[in-house]
């Protein structure tokens, strides 16, 4: 039996070789007051290229890949008509503070962080059933029937998934799962959809070129403000928003200039433990597009991680000594919080970010965070393990090529002296 017949298509399912784009659902009125509708149908354009160009992608990968964007266009057209058939959205704008933006690189703590910052009463963190599956029109966080009918839904995506490729899709184990999410589930809406970089064959430089380019992607923005706008008209924070992902930090300069007021905090860790795990949750998320056994796409991954980890640190790097040196961004809009510190002392370097940003603090704020830490222990949706060698990497390599990032934001480069890592 052939390598693409064992991966044995449980359901009926036509697979789908290739999809039209159209903005034929897309209203005269969306199409008008949001001109940048024509960047965003660009974007998906090179998004199918990218794909359908993929040698290494499996029939199954290929087709989840074409509907994922097929549905992250349609949720980006369903939200565009929205907001324009119900302009008073676009008069009422965010709160004055922030919004409070989680950055930086992957495997840095940055999931912990959120979901403490998310547990103050007075702000508000993107949901996951507030971004996927529906996202228009916007519902309460009190609306709690329709939030578990939306979760369910990704719930029966995730099982459809596990039927086409024939196996399971474990993730929790790298990446936890919880109510709220990253806002990259926004950015994808506009086309930005990173995830192809990593998936994409060592001969592809398009999707690359493109997703790194930060000068042409002033519309994602645009896009995630609206799209923040919306919920925000349906239930606003009392205090102010919370956002996160690490792919903020590949646009800075476009973050800030959306947003004045943000106030954004940047995770660090030792690069001998976020390199690896990164690798490691990269192919954990992405081995469905492929082979189970394709050692080829593996490694590929593995590059691919590298590489990206490699552009964020170059931004990183780039904009903070710029911003430091032309004083173009307020000392204070960012504060470096360290991987050890996090996990050691969470409650404590939560104050510290209150104090640095000038936030209310408050006893319920901190009751909160003390009950979810006692909820979520680390480890409780399983332990993810990698090591260097399994992806050729040494401690001298390491703090040879990012040498100014270490300098920079670690206070210490020492190797660790365990073969292996768990988060």
């Amino acid at each position: 039996m052939s390598a693409e017949l064992d991966e044995v298509i449980q359901i009926n399912t036509p697979l789908l070789n290739d999809i039209t784009l159209h903005e034929n659902d897309l209203t005269e009125e969306a199409k008008n007051r949001f001109s940048y509708h024509k960047d965003i149908l660009e974007a998906f354009e090179l998004c199918r290229r990218t794909i359908l160009e993929n040698y290494l992608l499996t029939k199954v990968g290929r087709h989840l890949l074409l509907r994922r964007i097929v549905k992250l266009h349609a949720d980006c057209k369903r939200v565009l008509n929205y907001v324009a058939a119900n302009t008073e959205i676009l008069n009422h704008d965010l709160p004055t503070t922030g919004p409070l933006v989680i950055c930086g690189l992957p495997r840095t703590g940055s999931t912990l962080l959120h979901n403490l910052l998310a547990c103050d009463p007075n702000c508000r963190a993107p949901l996951l059933t507030d971004m996927c599956i529906e996202c228009a029109p916007p519902i309460p966080r009190s609306n709690t029937i329709e939030h578990e009918r939306r979760m369910l839904a990704t719930i029966d995506e995730t099982q459809l998934c596990e039927q086409l490729v024939g196996r399971k899709h474990v993730t929790v184990e790298s990446h936890p799962k919880f109510i709220i999410e990253e806002d990259y589930n926004v950015l994808q809406q506009t086309g930005v959809v990173i995830t192809l970089v990593y998936l994409s064959a060592l001969t592809q430089t398009e999707i690359g070129k493109w997703i790194y380019d930060e000068k042409n992607k002033t519309f994602t923005y645009d896009y995630q403000k609206t799209f923040l706008r919306m919920l925000n008209i349906a239930d606003a924070p009392k205090s102010h928003w919370v956002l996160k992902s690490p792919e903020h930090s590949l646009y800075l300069d476009l973050l800030f200039a959306q947003y004045p007021d943000a106030a954004v905090i940047m995770t660090h860790r030792r690069l001998d433990e976020v390199l690896p795990s990164f690798c490691r949750m990269s192919w954990i998320f992405d081995n469905i597009y492929f082979h189970k056994d394709d050692s080829l796409a593996r490694a590929t991954s593995a590059t691919r991680a590298i590489q990206h980890i490699d552009k964020m640190i170059e931004r990183i790097v780039e904009y903070r000594t710029r911003s430091f040196h032309s004083h173009s961004t307020p000392h204070k809009t960012i504060f470096d919080v360290d991987y050890n510190d996090l996990a050691e002392q969470p409650i404590a370097t939560v104050r510290r970010i209150y104090d640095h940003f000038n936030l209310s603090w408050s006893e319920e704020f901190e009751k909160a965070m003390n009950a979810w830490l006692r909820a979520n222990p680390q480890g409780k949706q399983g332990r993810h393990r990698y090591s260097l060698d399994e992806y050729g990497l040494t401690i001298e390599e390491i703090e040879t090529r990012y040498a100014d990032y270490n300098r920079l934001f670690l206070r210490s480069c020492q190797p660790l002296q365990t073969a292996f890592i768990s988060d």
